[in-house]
This record gives C-alpha cells, sequence and structure tokens, in this order.
C-alpha cells in the first residue's frame, strides 16, 4: 500500500530548512501567496535579500511586493542593491528604507553607487541606527 504525502503536510520547520537555500525572491514569488499557512511562516522568517543581480523587470516586481506589504520590511535583516543590472536600484530603493519599517535590518550593501546617489544615501544612514554592517563597493 503506497502513501501519498503532501507538500503541505510537512512541518513548519522542514520548510525554514529549505527556505535557508532558496533566494528570498523565489520564497516570496513561490509560497507567499500559496496560503495562509505559508504567508504567515514567511512572515516570520529572517530575510536576506540580494538584489545585485536581478534584472529591472525582477526588481520591479519586488519593489511593488515592498511597497505593498509592510509585514515583509519587519523581518529584512540585509540588502544588497546594486545599479549594475537594474538601473537605479540605489535611487529607487531609498524612500523606502526612509520609513523606518525595518526593524530588524542590520547590513547594507551598496554596488556600483553613482555620485547623485551618495548625496541621498548618506542622509538615510543616520536613521538606520541598528545597522551593523554597511559596504560601498
Amino acid at each position: 500500500m503506497s502513501t501519498i504525502m503532501k507538500l503541505e503536510s510537512l512541518p513548519n520547520e522542514i520548510f525554514i530548512e529549505c527556505f535557508q537555500y532558496l533566494d528570498t525572491l523565489d520564497i516570496l514569488y513561490s509560497f507567499d501567496r500559496l496560503n495562509y499557512r505559508f504567508h504567515l511562516l514567511i512572515q516570520n522568517i529572517s530575510l536576506h535579500l540580494n538584489l545585485h543581480h536581478y534584472k529591472k523587470s525582477s526588481f520591479d516586481q519586488f519593489y511593488e511586493i515592498i511597497l505593498t506589504n509592510s509585514e515583509i520590511k519587519q523581518y529584512i535583516i540585509s540588502l544588497q542593491l546594486s545599479n549594475v543590472y537594474a538601473h537605479e536600484q540605489i535611487k529607487s530603493f531609498i524612500p523606502i528604507l526612509l520609513l523606518n519599517e525595518f526593524i530588524y535590518f542590520r547590513s547594507l550593501s551598496l554596488i556600483e553607487l553613482k555620485d547623485d546617489n551618495t548625496k541621498q544615501v548618506l542622509p538615510i544612514l543616520s536613521f538606520l541606527s541598528d545597522i551593523e554592517c554597511f559596504f560601498l563597493y
């Protein structure tokens, strides 16, 4: 007699372990709106966002998620932004960082920071009082 196991019957601990090996955006796109259980589960994991290699279209989709879901902002631990693949990633994200909704935010990495971005980034550093790591590349 064979037993068929549903993915949803796995315990939360298994999903949390698996999520550590997946890209944050993939987790959000694949599981966040799947059902209420996954939505709650994702809201309670630490998110390390590396947007460096995302093209503009993917970045724009994620940006929209961040704007509309303040719960996700609370669990972002680290953020890596770049102007290399998605033009103006850094400039786009600066207003969101000023909202002070990133409760556990500890690390910010900026890649290919442009001169005009520097003028915008420096003032926000005072708002990010709990930040432990700040990298410029």
